[in-house]
Formats: C-alpha cells, sequence, structure tokens
C-alpha cells in the first residue's frame, strides 16, 4: 500500500541565484544579464518540469516586495524573496513546512542550506547533480520530440 506522501506530487525546490553562479553559462549570461539568466533558468526548469511531471518552485533573492509565487499556467513557480529576507530563508521555511509531508527535494549550492533542509527531512542535490539532471530531461525531450 502506498503512502500518503507517495500519492502527492515530487517538489523540488531550487536555489535561483546559487544555480546561476554555480553555472558557467548562466554566470556569463548573468554578467550581460541578469534577467536573461533568471529567464534561462526558468526555461530550463519549466522544460524539466514538464518532462518528469516533478512540481518546480524557484526561489531567487529578491524584488523586496512580495513572496508570491509568480506563474505561468502549467508552468513553474517563482518566488522572489521580500526585503529583509533571504531565498534561504524562504527555502528552509518551505522545507521545514512541507519535508515531512511529501516528496521534497531542495538544489542549492549553499551547504548550510542544504544541512538545514535535510534535517527537516528533505533531500538535497548539488548544483551539479541538478545541472545533470537537467541535461538527462532535456535528452528525454529531445528523444520525445524526434519520435512524433
Amino acid at each position: 500500500m502506498a503512502s500518503a506522501e507517495d500519492e502527492l506530487p515530487p517538489y523540488l525546490i531550487v536555489d535561483g541565484h546559487s544555480m546561476i553562479f554555480a553555472w558557467d553559462d548562466l554566470r556569463q549570461l548573468h554578467d550581460s544579464s541578469a534577467i536573461a539568466a533568471r529567464k534561462e533558468l526558468i526555461r530550463r526548469l519549466t522544460s524539466f518540469q514538464d518532462v518528469t511531471s516533478e512540481h518546480v518552485v524557484l526561489v531567487f533573492d529578491g524584488k523586496g516586495e512580495t513572496t508570491r509565487p509568480d506563474h505561468e499556467k502549467g508552468g513553474i513557480q517563482v518566488f522572489y524573496s521580500p526585503a529583509g529576507i533571504t531565498a534561504d530563508q524562504i527555502i528552509e521555511r518551505l522545507a521545514g513546512k512541507y519535508a515531512e509531508q511529501r516528496n521534497l527535494t531542495v538544489a542549492s549550492r549553499d551547504r548550510g542550506v542544504l544541512d538545514t533542509c535535510s534535517s527537516f527531512g528533505a533531500h538535497t542535490i548539488s548544483a551539479k547533480t541538478l545541472h545533470e539532471l537537467l541535461e538527462i530531461a532535456q535528452e528525454k525531450l529531445n528523444q520525445k520530440i524526434q519520435n512524433t
């Protein structure tokens, strides 16, 4: 018999700027346009969500206004931290609230964030591992497109 956790869709929470600065291509893009780097990360994570059916929540240090998520229908959730709160704090709060109820994975290059989220029961992965998972998902998407 499946547990309640197994019946809920898995979630991936991503530390946005952590990924941008961990991946050479996005870091270089960020040097010329921070907005373009964020949009490219959103595009990649949206493709990942489409291929895997894993719900993606992307958190950026932010706009200083709201933590309400921005997302298009069928897209990923994107949070921007408000003034005085970091993306790391939002990620840790989400993990603390949901890790025991859901299959939750957190991706960051910040060891402190990963350790805290792990202590709440979340699975944790590095920026390198997430990059590899995105490449695998992109290959699957490309194969799917070729087979249609």
